[in-house]
């Protein structure tokens, strides 16, 4: 195995399955919205730029760890 083939096997083994993944989208007010998957953070942003931006600081910038959504976004409290 390469070098590279390692470093990318290991990586594959530090992300668990309960690692955070976040969901970025719209409510049906418009404001932008970020949903982590195990329902254990998030929250409304003015720009989706600003959710992006959170959803890629709580997840490391990990890559395929944040998905924007196909529809709108409901936040519960």
């Amino acid at each position: 195995m390469s070098n590279f083939e390692n470093r990318v096997a290991a990586r594959a083994a530090e992300v668990s399955p309960t690692a955070m993944n976040f969901l970025v989208g719209q409510n049906a007010k418009g404001n932008w919205v970020a949903l982590e998957s195990h329902g254990l953070a998030g929250g409304i942003f003015v720009s989706r730029e600003a959710a992006l931006h959170y959803a890629e600081f709580e997840t490391d910038h990990r890559s395929g760890a944040v998905h924007l959504a196909p529809r709108p976004l409901d936040l519960k409290v």
